[in-house]
């Protein structure tokens, strides 16, 4: 009788497929030479790493102005709204502002002196702008915003 496998069943881990007792420490010796930058001047430039653009933060910038929009969203839907799911799409909205500002400065800069960096960056914000739509869509299908 033929055994079928599924695709689970395809790859299970063998004994040749862990890492040996002279790997796991040539790894850890090699973990103790990577201790990142020496220098104030790279701990500087090492600390900006994720502060490029910003968009990566969790917290929008400026609260009022979050709270400001969503005291907005709130009094113009017609309908009920709670102040979670108002502040949710206020900082969906402000986030799809930002990253759209943000991409209109890039296209501006790539008018001027197109670079291939430019364009791995402008393709880099898809991702934060896919994000922020999502966020949208699930704040608007929030149960705190009742559909008329």
């Amino acid at each position: 009788m033929e055994r079928i496998f599924c695709r689970h069943d395809q790859h299970r881990p063998r004994a040749s497929d862990m890492a040996s007792i002279r790997q796991i420490e040539a790894n850890r010796s090699n973990a103790k030479r990577s201790t990142g930058p020496k220098t104030a001047a790279g701990k500087t430039r090492s600390s900006r790493n994720a502060l490029r653009h910003g968009l990566a933060r969790s917290a929008i910038g400026d609260a009022v102005e979050a709270t400001n929009l969503a005291v907005a969203i709130a009094s113009g839907l017609g309908h009920q709204v709670s102040p979670d799911a108002a502040m949710a799409l206020a900082r969906s909205k402000l986030a799809l502002l930002q990253i759209r500002c943000l991409r209109q400065a890039m296209l501006a800069a790539l008018l001027t002196s197109p670079l291939p960096v430019d364009l791995k960056g402008l393709q880099g914000l898809e991702r934060y702008d896919r994000a922020a739509l999502v966020q949208q869509k699930r704040a608007l299908r929030s149960p705190g915003i009742e559909r008329g």
